[in-house]
């Protein structure tokens, strides 16, 4: 079993990965979990993750598929969310599944779960009995309450999370229903605040020596997400609404152009007024070339912009904003994404080899600490590691590992 290794600013460190020497279990499914152990493996830490025999996780089975029909091994949202990993099965329902879960806790780092609050004590695996295996263990539990609460045992999805958190209550048309995001942020979201409180838990793990149990609530992240509209709340009694597209500064928002649409954001008079140029407009600058005044004369200022946004490109206004020191932007499709001359030259966008999938290409790290390296490895098949994890952890021959996948307990 290991720990964090100790700070160190010479020039070479980090070289291993940050996380190098860490020993993390997973056994975690869908998508705030796994994206939390993938960062741990991304940055160094020898990740297992442990999925059901037969089936494996159940994102496994859920689309896109890369292959034309579902294959267990193309899935799409697996392939990404479990990059770096090493792959095992084990039966945990099973006596002798449990028995073998036990002896890698006494030898992991950490334990990242994310069943419901009920599953890990009623399997005999709750904090305090893992505890008494591995004191030095740490145990982040993602569920969707928390493990405590009148709501800990309740079901939840993303759209649910999003909508009692608050966020949807502010997303969409004022004049019209709600919205979801189209994207599962507060998923994405809990993953980080797990991959976060486990770090802390292990720094504080190398000053007392003892493991923590850390508890992620994806509900709690959600409303985290909401940010200054509770602050506001909270602290002044303001209740945030719904807005439509009139920000409360001119211009602020997106303009039709020929090609899609193009952000435009009025910036301070010295940004302001040598951007005339650009848009040929002189009434621009001499009547609204302060905030203040295109604030009190909104339609006229958007009378102005809307119809030379329509002759002009998005990249076009983008670029040519940017280049007068205004924080113009566009609406980017995800091929605009992907093609973007920024991620080309960060390298964000990763090329991987898997044997099924084939390759593909894939995001890279979401951050980048100085002279620390990103791992970027393929996820793994199902039960692809079982001879090697238990061989190497557990002393077990090729002939044991062989009889175990056999009965149905790997």
């Amino acid at each position: 079993m290991s720990s964090l290794p100790a700070p160190d600013s010479s020039p070479t460190s980090g070289a291993a990965g940050a996380l190098a020497g860490v020993r993390v279990l997973d056994l975690t499914h869908y998508l705030a979990g796994p994206y939390a152990t993938k960062l741990m493996a991304g940055y160094g830490a020898e990740v297992i993750k442990v999925e059901r025999p037969g089936s494996g996780d159940p994102s496994r089975a859920i689309g896109p598929f890369v292959t034309p029909h579902p294959d267990p091994e193309t899935s799409i949202p697996f392939l990404y969310l479990n990059t770096g990993k090493l792959g095992v099965t084990l039966d945990l329902k099973r006596a002798e599944g449990r028995e073998i879960f036990t002896a890698l806790v006494r030898q992991a780092d950490v334990l990242v779960e994310s069943f419901a609050p009920r599953v890990m004590p009623g399997l005999g695996f709750s904090y305090e009995t893992l505890r008494a295996v591995n004191p030095r263990l740490v145990m982040t539990s993602i569920s969707n309450f928390g493990q405590s609460g009148p709501y800990r045992d309740y079901r939840a999805a993303e759209i649910v999370e999003y909508a009692l958190s608050g966020l949807m209550a502010l997303t969409g048309d004022p004049a019209r229903a709600p919205l979801a995001s189209g994207p599962a942020m507060t998923q994405a979201t809990a993953g980080m605040c797990a991959y976060v409180g486990t770090l802390t838990a292990l720094f504080q793990r190398g000053r007392t020596g003892e493991g923590r149990h850390v508890d992620v609530s994806i509900h709690e992240a959600a409303v985290d997400n909401v940010e200054i509209a509770f602050a506001e709340y909270l602290h002044a009694g303001t209740v945030a609404k719904r807005k439509d597209d009139h920000h409360a500064l001119v211009p602020w928002e997106l303009y039709p152009c020929r090609d899609g649409y193009a952000a435009l954001i009025g910036g301070p008079v010295r940004h302001w007024l040598p951007a005339n140029d650009l848009f040929g407009e002189p009434l621009l600058a001499e009547r609204y070339p302060h905030m203040a005044d295109r604030l009190a004369h909104r339609p006229e200022v958007e009378a102005l912009l809307r119809p030379w946004a329509l002759r002009k490109d998005k990249k076009e206004i983008y670029h040519a904003g940017q280049g007068r020191k205004l924080a113009f932007g566009y609406l980017a499709t995800l091929d605009d994404v992907v093609e973007s001359p920024q991620h080309a030259a960060r390298e964000f966008f990763e090329p991987i080899d898997h044997p099924v999938a084939g390759q593909q290409r894939y995001c890279g790290a979401p951050f980048h600490p100085a002279r620390t390296p990103w791992r970027s490895d393929r996820a793994p098949l199902l039960g692809e590691h079982n001879a090697r994890v238990f061989g190497d952890l557990l002393g077990y021959s090729a002939a044991r590992v062989g009889e175990l996948r056999a009965s149905g307990v790997l």
